[in-house]
């Protein structure tokens, strides 16, 4: 099961390419993707880096220390399936960003 729960206002979210937030105790990083949001965990499993603030290429996160690329729909990892970070559905509801979270 999960939730939708209400994470900010849009317009309070600076994308540079990634904007960065906290919700429920998760540090998350949250991406414009194909007309949308899409989130992911902002820490790179490797070294912790902010994924918020790694290039965007073709659906995927490059991590701003390694260059590692984390797939925003999935948030598998090119080196391997033991460094996938969690990736969540993102919506917009009257202006705010709401993130699907497991229960």
């Amino acid at each position: 099961m999960s939730r939708w729960v209400e994470a900010a206002p849009v317009a309070d979210l600076t994308f540079d390419p990634g904007a960065s937030l906290r919700l429920e105790g998760r540090w998350l990083a949250v991406f414009p993707h194909q007309g949308g949001y899409r989130v992911i965990d902002n820490a790179c499993p490797h070294a912790s880096a902010p994924l918020c603030d790694g290039a965007l290429l073709d659906g995927k996160v490059v991590c701003p220390l390694h260059l590692w690329e984390f797939d925003l729909e999935t948030g598998a990892c090119d080196v391997g399936p033991e460094w996938a970070v969690a990736s969540y559905a993102a919506r917009v509801r009257d202006g705010v960003l709401q993130v699907e979270l497991p229960d």
